[in-house]
């Protein structure tokens, strides 16, 4: 049997998209997945930019801060003021040179801006909601086909993210994809009992606190307990802690979207065990998951 059988079989392999640094351990890892079935498996992924869509027809893709930020809920002057935050914060978001304990500040600082920036206009459940349904968020192709087959193997989804919980929600029905399997950690909006926005709920999750220690129920990680292995999604660096405080892991397939500034691709390949260049489906952890529910365990 070649040392690279599954991922040929999976054409992982052939494509000019995907880059593996180690195939042999990629190979290995898929090998464990598909030899322990869908019983061991759950699967914990991002959202923003990892379920959602980068960019369609070439045009930027909101992520779920954005479709309030970017919209006529808040005045033109307050959406510069935004931009100019974002403009500022992101490029270090991303740096590869800037230490890890200066980053996480700058995050907190950067989320707890944009927050109190909505905390000051008025912003109310429907007028949100609303907006939800008229935004340009896309979610990646085929994630329809992602989620709904996690639920019809009963296999645990975390979705993981440092954006908006009431807007990801809010994007999960619009696309009839709310699943009893899905459980969505995130930053959740606290609404007074006229629906006027008056806080987010503690802890703060940013781009690079996303593991067990922001969970106010960490069921997900606790329950079920022979669900050892995982498939990890993300599109960031800081996604790759988010399956830290699972007890007990024996097998983790991390992949990595990098949809843009491409100068990352050497570090996502150095941390995620497959990198998939601006790729905007779920094509290949669908492929993926396929094989291992295609498994006679």
């Amino acid at each position: 049997m070649s040392s690279t059988s599954i991922l040929r079989s999976l054409q992982l392999v052939e494509q000019d998209h995907i880059h593996m640094k180690d195939t042999n351990h990629v190979e290995k890892v898929l090998h464990n997945l598909v030899a322990d079935g869908s019983q061991k498996l759950r699967v914990i992924s991002d959202f923003d930019q990892t379920l959602s869509r980068y960019a369609y027809n070439g045009v930027r893709c909101p992520m779920s801060h954005d479709v309030i930020a970017e919209s006529s809920l808040l005045p033109e002057a307050t959406r510069e003021k935004v931009r100019k935050i974002v403009d500022y914060y992101y490029p270090k978001e991303i740096s590869l040179t800037i230490p890890m304990h200066e980053k996480v500040q700058l995050m907190v600082d950067y989320w707890t801006q944009i927050h109190d920036i909505f905390l000051a206009n008025n912003l109310n459940k429907d007028g949100i909601s609303a907006t939800v349904r008229s935004s340009n968020v896309h979610l990646r192709d085929s994630c329809d086909t992602f989620m709904s087959t996690l639920n019809k193997h009963d296999i645990p989804l975390l979705v993981f993210s440092a954006g908006l919980g009431d807007i990801i929600h809010e994007i999960f029905t619009k696309h009839n994809l709310v699943f009893p399997n899905c459980h969505v950690v995130s930053n959740f909006m606290q609404f007074d009992s006229d629906g006027k926005l008056v806080g987010f709920h503690d802890p703060l999750i940013h781009i690079f606190n996303k593991n067990k220690s922001v969970m106010r129920d960490d069921s997900y990680f606790t329950d079920q307990p022979e669900r050892t292995n995982i498939i990890l999604v993300g599109d960031s660096l800081g996604d790759l802690q988010m399956a830290d405080g699972v007890p007990n892991v024996q097998n983790v397939l991390r992949i990595g979207y990098l949809n843009a500034h491409l100068e990352r691709l050497e570090k996502f390949t150095e941390s995620f065990d497959i990198v998939l260049v601006e790729d905007e489906s779920m094509d290949i952890v669908n492929s993926i998951l396929n094989k291992i529910f295609d498994s006679p365990t």
